[in-house]
């Protein structure tokens, strides 16, 4: 009798990194003991020293908890799914963050936790949830996709560990701080290209990891970065750019990890999904996983308004589209200005306790909205892509008498 068990992302370094695995038996005990057999660095973490579930794993057949039923015994019907959950409310059998498997920094990426905001629901809508990514080695979600594009382009023979090689990308933040990372730890040099009127912290925070930057014009923005990164490019062969706007694998990291991680602490119930229109890649991929799972689910994205500089964000009418975004996959585009995504910023840091940048606050801001028009029983999230702490300098967490956000944050890129 064959049957598949799914297995969770927290799981998945114990089974190769398979979504699932085909397993035979009548009985769920009989199930695990094959996967045990083909996998035995999995046993532990699904079952304690006397052979019994442990305590923080939540197991289903046929999509009910076999806690409450015949627990091992449960019979397993022939072309079946059994489904293995580690609890993320209550405990887990993994912290989240925390290496697995003893790695080095890079296996602590992902596995972030998602949190209520009881005190920013809307009076009579639905639950909001944030995914809180700043707490990935590098601070931001794009620990996932460097992580991604760097193994992606090392499977593929084009990176080497260890060789010295020159990885370059456009940025004005956090996959720069990623990449940087993520480079000094497989040997390779990294080189930013990135506008002139980028954050000091970010620019900091890259050049700490060893980095070289070459400055683009600040006029030009983010576009004026991703010229000059591909002109470089161009004129020197050697030189391995991965270009996230384009490269697959942006999306295809949130596809296998931030989306089901989000699935399994929900137990799939996500009504909404609300995301920044950065490069596309985190609703691109997100959006696929939690679409697979729930057909009705509404992708929404968070615009920010032509020509304002809301910081991880990217109008559409301000000029390149990255390749990876396909809009008609989004069921909603809501326009941010600079002053709700700071104000919204503010309550989650004065009314959750959690300091987020300011493209969190937009994305914060939108969701919000989106809670407020759906009902009690549904549950609405979003991810906080990075921390205040990147942001310190723009002085914009405290409110100031006569203070003018529009024109303080006119002729600064924040994205």
């Amino acid at each position: 009798m064959s049957l598949q068990i799914r297995i969770p992302p927290v799981l998945r370094p114990s089974v190769g990194g398979a979504r699932q695995v085909e397993v035979s038996g009548a009985t769920l005990r009989e199930a695990l003991d094959d996967l045990f057999a083909q996998f035995p660095a999995v046993q532990p973490q699904i079952v304690d020293g006397e052979g019994q579930i442990n305590r923080f794993v939540n197991v289903y057949v046929d999509n009910e908890d076999v806690r409450l039923g015949q627990g091992l015994d449960t019979p397993v019907a022939d072309g079946g799914t059994v489904i293995v959950l580690p609890a993320m409310a209550g405990g887990s059998v993994f912290p989240p963050n925390v290496c697995r498997g003893g790695g080095d920094v890079l296996s602590a990426i992902g596995g972030t936790p998602l949190v209520e905001l009881p005190h920013l629901r809307p009076e009579g809508g639905a639950r909001v949830w944030a995914k809180l990514e700043m707490l990935n080695p590098s601070g931001s979600i794009k620990d996932r996709v460097a992580l991604s594009l760097i193994e992606a382009a090392e499977a593929e023979g084009r990176l080497t560990p260890g060789s010295g090689q020159v990885v370059m990308e456009p940025t004005s933040g956090n996959t720069g701080i990623a990449l940087a990372m993520i480079c000094a730890v497989r040997g390779y040099r990294f080189r930013a290209v990135m506008p002139e009127s980028a954050t000091t912290e970010r620019v900091q925070q890259i050049s700490m990891y060893g980095a070289e930057i070459v400055f683009s014009p600040g006029e030009l923005g983010s576009n004026g970065g991703v010229a000059l990164a591909r002109e470089l490019a161009a004129a020197d062969p050697s030189i391995y750019m991965p270009f996230q706007y384009a490269n697959p694998e942006n999306p295809n990291a949130h596809y296998r990890t931030t989306g089901p991680e989000i699935l399994d602490a929900l137990d799939g119930k996500v009504d909404a999904f609300v995301a920044g229109l950065g490069t596309g890649g985190t609703l691109m991929g997100v959006g696929r996983a939690l679409r697979e799972a729930n057909p009705d689910v509404q992708i929404v994205a968070a615009e920010p308004l032509q020509g304002e500089s809301v910081m991880g964000l990217r109008s559409l009418e301000d000029g390149y589209t990255p390749e990876i975004l396909d809009v008609s996959r989004l069921d909603r585009k809501l326009l941010v200005t600079n002053t709700e995504s700071v104000l919204a910023m503010r309550q989650a840091l004065r009314r959750e306790g959690i300091w987020i940048g300011v493209s969190c606050g937009a994305a914060l801001s939108v969701a919000l909205r989106v809670a407020g028009q759906m009902d009690p029983d549904q549950n609405v999230v979003t991810v906080f892509a990075d921390g205040g702490a990147r942001y310190a300098s723009a002085n914009l967490f405290e409110e100031r008498d006569g203070e003018d956000l529009e024109e303080l944050m006119e002729d600064r890129l924040w994205w």
